[in-house]
């Protein structure tokens, strides 16, 4: 069975378009990604300067554009979307695509590691995303104007369950925008607020999408579990629903308020996986019966892998436990499982759309598969053992055997999974290329030179850009004395007046500063602890929570870190949270240290209104 349905030429080349722009950012993911690897695995342990700009253009490649343009591309293909509407959505995704990448040059563009949306403080980076948004919300909103023109596939159904979860998304957004500068309880709203919900809501975008690229790739699982496929509409609908209700939440609890970010977190934990797992168990039983009357193929080994992936990561999920690195392991498994799903699809509708297919990919997927595996295992040990997340190998300074063994597996397996993205990427984008490009009937290119041409531009501009980079080579490399002087003359200009505001309590100014400071800085804890502490004095205290954990990323032992964390959380209402991170400062701290008598008297008032609590 084809793994699209039938497009004509006007609808063929925009789809095409949009997997080209899918597979270059997971190509540019995959090279942001290199320095995340490093940085965290000890035998190498290089790139700490870079590995949060990194981090906020690796994600954002990976999950949002990636994934988002291959949601675009099927809904084009599903609803046969003419180009008068997509191809200006195309080039508005594609242009902010590329704003946000450049937005990487600037030395300007502070690292703000908001959760699920990672942004960098930057205008640019700031228009790219808002263009890159707008042109997948034109692309969602045609595909669901002519949506019902196609007939009713399971495929079709669940593309166009993505596409009505993508619209709960935008009012979930549009809603968080539009709120106040602070809570009705008087906490500042800050960034990750208007954030949180819509980045809970993708997810239903992304695994309502996953469903439907497992049915193209489990047709034969499927005809051994007829009822399985009798039910997938059920389970579609049983994933959008909660998706729906992020709408409804978005408009009875603002941004910033305890009952929003909760709601949100509990919508997706108990609303988002149960049933893509159940879908997930079924195909499994499905390909164990195809396997006793043949050998799979590579499709439905990937396929295997993939739900496996899902499984892992659910599993991974419901157990986390604080901010270590059982976090990425969990969303690394389902991440990956539908990376690795669509690098599949991809080559299925490439074949259907006439896009020739190199031999040398096949194997590739479960190479990445593979590889993610090990990634995943390796930070899931590593977070039993209690390892930050969001902190680079020179960070931690932590020497144990498990440390190593554990984040050297993980780093192996990152970089195998790497190559095979590598690979993967440059040779199918070689091939859509070729059916991109105006030819003779029955002519044939050979495909081998725009592959070279594409990898050499990966490296070579991929090295470029992080030559330029903040806390690249060239800002390592300077060999002007005076330059250096003068830099670090200003970090401690800035960081003093900073301290004489934040005594005087001219919160705004102290905060100025200390902005400054991290953007010449941008891995100096006393910067962020301080500016931690002058939001708590604006009643910010939601980042102000954000800072201190950057603090304790950066250098897990910042004792006055853990304090100011669990003022913040205190201010946040959450308690118990706040008494785990006094109880931590209390740990560290020395038995001479001021404060330690307030800590305790905290920690007594905080667990006596607990108590009274009914």
């Amino acid at each position: 069975m084809s793994a699209v349905l039938p497009a004509p030429t006007v609808t063929r080349r925009l789809a095409l378009a949009w997997f080209s722009l899918g597979l270059t950012a997971l190509g540019l993911s995959a090279m942001f990604a290199v320095i995340l690897v490093v940085a965290r695995t000890p035998f190498l342990g290089q790139g700490a300067g870079l590995f949060r700009t990194a981090l906020v253009l690796h994600v954002n490649l990976a999950v949002l554009v990636w994934f988002l343009s291959m949601a675009a591309a099927i809904w084009i293909l599903s609803g046969d979307i003419r180009g008068n509407v997509g191809w200006p959505a195309f080039w508005l995704a594609a242009l902010g695509s590329a704003a946000m990448v450049a937005s990487g040059f600037s030395q300007q563009a502070l690292p703000l590691l908001a959760n699920y949306v990672p942004l960098l403080d930057h205008e640019l980076f700031m228009a790219g995303l808002a263009s890159f948004a707008l042109g997948i919300g034109i692309a969602a909103a045609a595909g669901l104007a002519v949506w019902h023109r196609r007939p009713p596939t399971t495929l079709h159904l669940a593309a166009g369950a993505a596409m009505m979860a993508l619209a709960v998304a935008a009012v979930v957004l549009v809603t968080g925008f539009m709120a106040g500068t602070a809570t009705p309880t008087g906490v500042q709203i800050g960034i990750d607020d208007r954030l949180w919900g819509v980045g809970h809501s993708l997810q239903f975008v992304h695994v309502l999408l996953l469903m439907g690229a497992w049915t193209a790739l489990g047709e034969a699982a499927l005809e051994t579990t007829p009822r399985l496929r009798r039910l997938l509409p059920w389970l579609i609908l049983g994933t959008l629903l909660p998706a729906a209700g992020g709408a409804l939440l978005a408009m009875m609890h603002g941004p910033g308020t305890v009952e929003y970010r909760n709601g949100f977190t509990e919508l997706m934990r108990w609303g988002s996986w149960p049933a893509p797992l159940l879908f997930a168990a079924g195909l499994a039983i499905g390909l164990l019966r195809v396997g006793r009357h043949r050998r799979l193929n590579a499709d439905e080994l990937g396929l295997a892998l993939s739900l496996f992936l899902f499984a892992a990561g659910c599993l991974l999920g419901a157990n986390i436990r604080g901010e270590s690195l059982a976090v990425p392991a969990h969303y690394h498994g389902t991440v990956g499982a539908i990376t690795l799903a669509y690098m599949l699809w991809l080559r299925r509708i490439g074949v259907d759309l006439g896009v020739a297919s190199d031999a040398r990919s096949l194997r590739l997927p479960s190479i990445y598969g593979l590889g993610i595996i090990c990634l995943v295992a390796g930070l899931a040990v590593a977070g039993e053992l209690g390892v930050p997340r969001k902190a680079t190998h020179a960070d931690l300074g932590v020497d144990s055997t498990a440390y190593f063994a554990t984040m050297g597996a993980a780093g192996i397996g990152g970089f195998l999974a790497l190559v095979a993205v590598a690979g993967y990427a440059v040779l199918t984008a070689a091939g859509l290329l070729e059916a991109l490009s105006p030819r003779k009937p029955g002519a044939r290119r050979d495909l081998r030179l725009p592959a070279i041409v594409l990898a050499l531009t990966l490296v070579i501009g991929g090295g470029l850009l992080l030559d330029r980079m903040p806390g690249g080579n060239n800002e390592k490399l300077a060999t002007e004395a005076h330059v250096q002087e003068m830099k670090l003359k200003e970090i401690n200009t800035r960081f003093q007046q900073g301290l004489v505001m934040l005594h005087a309590r001219q919160y705004d100014h102290a905060l100025t500063a200390f902005h400054r400071v991290l953007q010449l800085s941008p891995a100096m804890p006393e910067a962020y602890v301080n500016a931690g502490f002058a939001l708590i004095g604006m009643k910010r205290f939601r980042e102000a929570h954000d800072f201190f954990e950057g603090a304790t990323a950066l250098r897990v032992r910042q004792v006055n870190a853990y304090y100011g964390l669990a003022i913040a959380l205190e201010g946040m209402h959450e308690l118990p949270a706040a008494i785990a991170a006094m109880e931590t400062y209390l740990h560290l701290t020395k038995a001479d240290d001021p404060y330690r008598r307030k800590a305790e008297a905290a920690i007594w008032e905080w667990r006596e209104a607990l108590r009274d609590k009914p």
